[in-house]
């Protein structure tokens, strides 16, 4: 920003105040503003010019600077917390509202510059004036409540826009960032009033982007409704049926997202999402092989590199049951090279190297909310950090808040929302905040930011929970695993060292309490079960559980998945096992219910097999914790060695499979002591509570030791690829196998 701009400019918003969607007046005043060094400004009339009249893109350009129709370039400024040329830009300000004093974009700004600073009586007078020149009623305090709720200040959100219940006309956008503000600060009630105002709006645009956010906090009921309403107002709008496909898919709709996919189809037959989701279906329906085949098609096809299809084959790829575990690593290794090829990563940090002072660790995550996996298991990490060792950053880059998120919250001496960020600009902030370790916590999964870490944001950067598989960048110095999960020998399957923790790599310390369930009837059939999604149930494992169910004949086989709600997927999982000679009246199919109903259901199931190559994570330990033995396959992965970690630290290596007969042989063994199994619930729930597997205390340190340890090795300049667990090692009999 320069000392002044045009006096034409307060003319300018006089104009709008007659007729705010003239684009010619916008397009002069983006000129003026421009003109005079505004580009904050000049960006923002730009935008409103571009709104009214799309043709105008081409003059716009001329005069304004980088990324003008972005308005997350501005947020980044206005809906920070943390602006070190604050007090810069109020000068700056000041002395351009001392020659046009009608500009209330100018005060809108200084307004929120002032409220940054807590400066409350230049605040209060600044807003005054802000309000007093504004072209439409309430924009200015919308504008405060967004920019307080992008910066991390939800209450300070929910007291801007309060203001705009009552307003005439309604302030449909206003409503919905009132309700995400709710939300942030736990009021469920009053953010469902807000979004119910909100979807009063007859716009069908606005319509699809509040589904989106209504959506984004788990009310996906609601947003189907509203994308409905959209739909009734423009039926033949391709994104709208685009989104309902989308939500439809993600929570397993199938039927009525089959019906979206065919509606799109006849308005639109080559559309490229459409057939990416229809791809997509292959995946719900199981067909882990269909559907990686169908991404690396449109991967090829889309000719962009960079796009974060490369992270969906990624992870696709760990479930298909027929490549290699090194053919595996190398397709992680091609997907990421252009990600790292495509910036300039830090070289240079500034962080004190000594290991005797606190370490500043970040972690990067959109996923601390409700029953995410990653949650579960890092909300209790969060909540025994020791504060004089580390100091403990979260960048949360995920749009859902909920109970769970705020106490994560509640745990960091520094939270940035950081889901309005682009890479560059969230690799910027960690850089200025001078964190020595970044954790990335999300892998290859759909909230990452991995681009950030190519850019290298810290010293030391290290992988952990999120994804049990090396992510394939360069510029991650460290997975953090276990002996079992990544032994030595399997050092060259990671573009990453390997920084092994004592015994298991996951630690199981549930937030909530689940009762175990009624001890089943002495007269029962056996019951084995899973409860993972359908993409695990690959021909292989398939294969393998109809041999244990052919050597245990009066058994019956519990699935429970969300796919498993639909008909076709039911119709399709039938037939696969009955083709390897198990009946349907063996197999009892079960979708979704909520978490604690599921807990509950695992007093149905006797014993637990896990699938290969991709082991249960929270499924395994779930069922272990209900007290239900587990079957395991030890394979030459990380993901596929996750069961055999679970058991070698709850100490039953004999439920551990080294090939596919000794799996078979550990089924039927538990199996012929059903017994002795449906009696030693509560002994065995007893015995993993007593464990390392459950010692959240001693696992919470030996992660800040191996923190320590990283930190140290790179103070010392050391090139060591392996940090050895200090006291757990096992072998198991296929250990140096990597292909």
């Amino acid at each position: 920003m320069t000392t002044a701009a045009s006096t034409t400019v307060s003319s300018h918003w006089e104009s709008l105040r007659a007729t705010s969607n003239s684009p010619q007046v916008w397009l002069a005043l983006s000129r003026t503003y421009a003109c005079g060094g505004l580009h904050h400004q000049a960006a923002y009339a730009a935008r409103q010019a571009l709104r009214c009249d799309a043709g105008l893109r081409q003059q716009l350009d001329t005069f304004n600077r980088g990324r003008w129709d972005d308005p997350a370039i501005s947020d980044q400024v206005f809906g920070s917390n943390r602006l070190p040329e604050v007090a810069v830009l109020i000068k700056q300000l000041s002395a351009c509202l001392e020659v046009d004093r009608g500009d209330w974009l100018s005060w809108l700004y200084l307004a929120r510059l002032h409220d940054m600073q807590d400066q409350q009586e230049e605040y209060a007078t600044t807003l005054a004036e802000a309000v007093r020149f504004e072209v439409i009623a309430g924009e200015s305090h919308h504008w405060l409540g967004v920019w307080r709720l992008r910066a991390g200040d939800a209450a300070g959100a929910v007291r801007a826009l309060s203001t705009l219940l009552d307003i005439r006309p309604p302030r449909y956008g206003s409503m919905l960032f009132l309700g995400e503000a709710l939300i942030r600060t736990g009021n469920h009630p009053a953010a469902e009033k807000a979004f119910a105002r909100a979807s009063l709006s007859s716009n069908p645009a606005f319509l699809q982007y509040l589904a989106a956010v209504v959506y984004a906090h788990n009310y996906w009921q609601e947003a189907i409704a509203i994308l409905r309403k959209a739909l009734a107002l423009q039926p033949a709008e391709v994104s709208i049926w685009l989104a309902l496909a989308k939500i439809q898919s993600e929570v397993v709709d199938l039927a009525d997202c089959r019906y979206s996919l065919q509606q799109i189809r006849k308005l639109q037959p080559d559309n490229p999402e459409a057939l990416l989701l229809e791809a997509g279906l292959q995946g719900r329906m199981g067909d882990a092989r269909g559907h990686l085949k169908c991404l690396h098609r449109a991967y090829r096809q889309g000719g962009d590199p960079l796009s974060r299809l490369a992270s969906s084959i990624a992870m696709t790829s760990l479930y298909h049951d027929t490549l290699t575990p090194a053919s595996v690593a190398a397709l992680h290794g091609r997907l990421c090279a252009p990600i790292e090829a495509a910036v300039t990563s830090q070289r240079d940090f500034g962080n004190l190297r000594t290991s005797h002072r606190r370490l500043r660790v970040g972690y990067v995550t959109g996923d601390l909310h409700r029953q995410h996996p990653v949650n579960i298991f890092m909300l209790p990490v969060l909540q025994r950090h020791q504060r004089s060792a580390v100091e403990i950053c979260i960048y949360y880059t995920g749009t859902m808040h909920d109970t769970y998120t705020r106490q994560a919250m509640a745990c960091a001496e520094q939270w940035t929302d950081a889901a309005h960020l682009d890479d560059a600009a969230l690799h910027g902030t960690i850089l200025a905040d001078g964190i020595d370790l970044l954790i990335d916590l999300a892998g290859h999964t759909a909230t990452h930011r991995l681009g950030v870490f190519a850019m290298r944001a810290a010293p030391v950067q290290a992988t952990f929970l999120g994804y049990p598989h090396s992510t394939g960048l360069a510029m991650m110095d460290w997975i953090v695993g276990d002996a079992v999960v990544t032994p030595a020998a399997h050092a060259a399957l990671f573009s990453e060292g390997l920084a092994q923790l004592p015994h298991s790599v996951f630690c199981w310390a549930p937030v909530d309490h689940y009762p175990l369930p009624v001890a089943r009837a002495t007269a029962a059939p056996l019951v084995f079960g899973s409860f993972n999604n359908v993409m695990k149930l690959n021909p292989c494992t398939i294969a393998l559980w109809a041999r244990v169910m052919q050597a245990v004949p009066d058994a019956l086989l519990l699935l429970k998945a969300p796919s498993l709600r639909d008909l076709e997927v039911q119709a399709r999982f039938t037939a696969l096992f009955a083709g390897h000679g198990v009946a349907p009246e063996r197999l009892i199919l079960r979708g979704p219910t909520g978490l604690a109903e599921m807990m509950q259901e695992y007093g149905d199931v006797d014993i637990a097999l896990d699938p290969s190559p991709y082991n249960g994570g929270t499924t395994s330990l779930q069922a272990l914790w209900m007290g239900v033995p587990l079957v395991t396959l030890a394979g030459n992965n990380f993901v596929s060695r996750m069961g055999a970690s679970f058991l070698h630290t709850l100490g039953h290596p004999e439920w551990i499979g080294a090939d596919a007969d000794s799996f078979v042989l550990a089924a039927v063994q538990l199996a012929q002591q059903r017994a002795t199994v449906r009696a030693g619930r509560a002994a065995l729930r007893a015995k993993m509570a007593t464990s390392p597997l459950c010692d959240i205390k001693c696992y919470v340190e030996n992660m800040e030791a191996l923190f320590l340890r990283m930190w140290t090795t790179y103070c010392d300049g050391g090139t060591e690829r392996v940090i050895h667990a200090d006291s757990y090692a096992v072998e198991l009999t296929n250990e140096e196998s990597t292909s």
